[in-house]
């Protein structure tokens, strides 16, 4: 799969950011751009995401092997890996499965295990039809019964792209809503030595104070840093102290 990218500027060694669920590139850009001093910055957008082509199969195994086939035509060297959330599960498990492929892993508020799934508003958003929208505000009115906490109903609807007068999802809820990225881990095997790095945020309960020795477990050499105060989505809530702690990790040779 010819995976989209995002090119945010910067020389050197590449440096990939992988989204999270229901994400894309595009929401990490004002951190990327700000870490292109630390080499050549870009943004992917996985498969069924953002601008990337659409498959019936998400699983850990076919995002690793779509980071793969982009690794290895277009990155001349080992990658540092940056990754949120389901991006993080693709970017370990690409590290150790990978390893001579990958110059360091960061891992943004996801431990490397399982995790239940959890998305039932989500999907009911995207099977909402927007067709008969023709704005924005009408769009924001339509889910906010469905998803009630604004931002995160702002993050979903960077989705919806106009159809003709209307909109429609570039998301497909009934292949996302099968999904089996986070599953998935409990199969994978081995260890990384490289830099690797654990981002575990205070208000969002995704990373336990147990998922510190797992992830040693599988990556020896992981810097474990909280941010207390930060909820799921670091790069936006707290972004001068992420950005901190990804430059040091990107220092790591």
């Amino acid at each position: 799969m010819d995976l989209f990218e995002r090119n945010f500027g910067g020389d050197g060694r590449p440096v990939v950011i992988l989204h999270g669920l229901f994400g894309s590139s595009q929401n990490w850009a004002g951190v990327a751009r700000r870490l292109s001093e630390a080499g050549r910055v870009v943004g992917l957008d996985l498969r069924n995401h953002g601008d990337s082509p659409h498959a019936p199969e998400h699983s850990l195994a076919a995002c690793v092997e779509d980071v793969r086939q982009w690794s290895e035509t277009h990155a001349a060297e080992p990658v540092m890996f940056i990754g949120h959330s389901m991006g993080g599960l693709v970017a370990m498990g690409f590290a150790l499965l990978h390893p001579e492929l990958t110059a360091g892993v960061a891992a943004i508020d996801i431990a490397p295990r399982p995790y239940p799934p959890d998305h039932a508003a989500e999907y009911q958003a995207l099977r909402t039809d927007v067709g008969s929208c023709r704005s924005r505000a009408e769009l924001d009115a339509l889910l906010a019964p469905v998803l009630p906490e604004a931002r995160e109903r702002q993050f979903m609807l960077t989705n919806a792209v106009r159809d003709g007068e209307g909109f429609r999802w570039r998301l497909d809820a009934d292949v996302l809503s099968g999904n089996t990225v986070a599953s998935d881990f409990a199969g994978v095997s081995g260890t990384f030595d490289g830099p690797a790095l654990l981002v575990a945020c205070g208000k969002s309960g995704y990373v336990r104070a147990e998922d510190h020795a797992l992830m040693r477990r599988y990556f020896p050499s992981v810097r474990v840093e909280p941010i207390p105060d930060a909820d799921h989505w670091p790069h936006v809530t707290a972004a001068p102290r992420l950005e901190s702690l990804l430059r040091s990790f990107l220092a790591m040779q």
